[in-house]
């Protein structure tokens, strides 16, 4: 399932990279909620190179993850992966997510490799994408992006799919399964390269909204009060968290061979925690503000 909009920059290169999946029984279902047809033109000029290649229109703009719903309603596999119009799957990408499937059972998460060398983009990919790096043994994670996911049909209707229209559907989604007692197992060798077409300007932006997405999902989930928006405003305000977000980024760097790189990005990674942390600390203020200050 391949949610688009606007991608023409990156799907000739994603398609292609499809195309070339060394296992090849499975479908491509691309939903496309641009409001032009550079898309469809890109699409088209794949051709039959992409294995069981289906277009969807819609007429209305859709999020990424109602995007993806509608693929799932339109789709008949029993297994279903998920991955973006920006990342280029390694050859054996594919092969190696069933692999894990069969082997550990359950949801599979693909690892995510920084497309080109550019240090912005590397520091951006570092910031996001940690966790999620090549290199070491299969191991579970907590949570699984949508840029590499494979989930088996029946656990994701079992836990009514992504739950969320926002950008934080596949958060939203790792959580509901793990609470449905299953584990997301990492597979480091099944590599898709994320391509970044971000300025500094709209990595910023990003990190702060999905940062305010973020405090307002952990408290719903929480079913947080004022307590509990009080203590996370406080450790998201302080420097508490960004020195563990660093320090968490350091390690997944160092198991992935990049510490060296980590101090090289290391301006790009901390502006990029800050922002998300001031996007949780505005969402915990938010409920503190609606509720008022009083004794919880």
């Amino acid at each position: 399932m391949v949610p688009l909009y606007e991608s023409q920059r990156t799907l000739g290169r994603c398609l292609e990279a499809l195309s070339r999946q060394t296992f090849r029984d499975f479908e491509t279902v691309l939903v496309d909620s641009s409001p032009g047809g550079e898309c469809e033109a890109v699409v088209a000029a794949a051709g039959a190179a992409v294995p069981g290649l289906r277009y969807l229109r819609s007429p209305r703009r859709l999020l990424p993850q109602a995007a993806r719903e509608v693929g799932v309603a339109a789709a008949g596999a029993p297994l279903l992966v998920f991955t973006d119009p920006d990342c280029y799957a390694a050859p054996d990408w594919l092969e190696r997510l069933l692999a894990a499937h069969r082997t550990a059972g359950g949801p599979a998460v693909g690892a995510l490799a920084c497309h080109g060398h550019r240090w912005l983009d590397a520091g951006v990919h570092l910031c996001k994408f940690s966790k999620w790096l090549p290199g070491g043994a299969l191991r579970p994670v907590d949570m699984g992006p949508t840029a590499g996911l494979l989930c088996p049909r029946g656990l994701f209707e079992l836990v009514g799919g992504f739950g969320s229209e926002s950008l934080l559907g596949d958060t939203n989604l790792s959580w509901k399964l793990r609470r449905n007692g299953q584990t997301l197992w990492f597979e480091p060798r099944a590599v898709a390269e994320h391509h970044h077409l971000q300025t500094w300007r709209s990595f910023v932006a990003e990190r702060y909204r999905r940062g305010k997405l973020y405090g307002r999902l952990r408290l719903d989930w929480l079913d947080g009060g004022r307590a509990t928006a009080l203590g996370y405003l406080l450790a998201s305000v302080l420097p508490l968290r960004l020195a563990t977000n660093l320090a968490h980024t350091a390690r997944h760097a160092a198991g992935a061979g990049l510490l060296g790189g980590f101090a090289v990005w290391l301006p790009v990674v901390v502006v990029g925690h800050a922002a998300a942390l001031a996007g949780e600390s505005v969402a915990y203020a938010g409920l503190l503000l609606r509720d008022g200050l009083g004794a919880p």
